[in-house]
């Protein structure tokens, strides 16, 4: 699989999303894939050392010695390429039994020269399960605040983004009936 002229093996996806998941406390759940589930033959196991050496040659990792213990990190190119796979990979969030009785809004203002980013977001809203109230305004009841952060980073939509926590809106009872609340 290629990302950006990057050729990045299903070994190097797995073990980037690995880190991904330990290293940032801010993801909605732990990516559930561990080390064993990625590594299952022999001789993927005999590459591991092979593959790590890779991913710190194309920049996607590097070593770092904290308190004498040596550690494992995304760089901001290995970062961005995780939450890139994170996404593809991204499940809709599970409802929880008792909604909190609060709806999270999305909005956004994306110029039309950035058409393909737009379409790319409400494809990802889409995915979540938020709902589209107007043109530029979605609504989901459930908290997925750190998976809409992590949307918003990997398209560099901070400015023309906005996630809001609210507890009606104007005709929420349609939204009610739609998700069953």
């Amino acid at each position: 699989m290629n990302y950006k002229g990057y050729r990045v093996g299903s070994i190097e996806k797995g073990l980037l999303k690995i880190i991904l998941g330990v290293r940032n406390n801010e993801l909605p759940f732990k990516y559930s894939e561990t080390f064993s589930d990625i590594l299952k033959t022999a001789r993927q196991k005999s590459e591991y050392s092979d593959t790590v050496k890779r991913m710190v040659k194309k920049g996607l990792i590097k070593y770092l010695n904290k308190d004498g213990e040596v550690k494992i990190f995304l760089t901001n190119k290995g970062k961005s390429i995780a939450q890139e796979y994170y996404l593809r990979d991204y499940k809709q969030i599970k409802k929880p039994k008792k909604w909190d009785g609060k709806w999270r809004m999305v909005m956004f203002d994306i110029r039309e020269d950035k058409r393909k980013i737009r379409n790319l977001l409400r494809f990802h809203l889409k995915k979540i399960g938020f709902i589209q109230v107007q043109g530029s305004v979605w609504v989901y009841p459930y908290p997925c605040e750190e998976i809409v952060t992590i949307v918003k980073t990997n398209f560099k939509l901070s400015d023309e983004v906005i996630y809001i926590t609210t507890e009606s809106f104007e005709k929420d009872t349609y939204f009610r009936k739609f998700f069953k609340l």
